[in-house]
């Protein structure tokens, strides 16, 4: 479960993403500041998936 989790994160955090843009009516400074702390959250997750596939080699 624990290597699955960066992975889960990131689907969670793609689906309320596009729910965010979909179901939004204010484009406003904070729906912007939200979308990019999560875009930045999913590429964390990226770089530790990375990481950890270069340690278990």
């Amino acid at each position: 479960m624990k290597k699955n989790l960066p992975l889960i994160l990131i689907i969670a955090s793609a689906i309320l993403m596009i729910a965010n843009f979909i179901f939004t009516e204010k484009f406003d400074r904070g729906f912007w500041l939200s979308n990019i702390s999560s875009v930045f959250i999913i590429f964390s997750m990226v770089l530790t998936i990375r990481e950890r596939k270069k340690r278990s080699k």
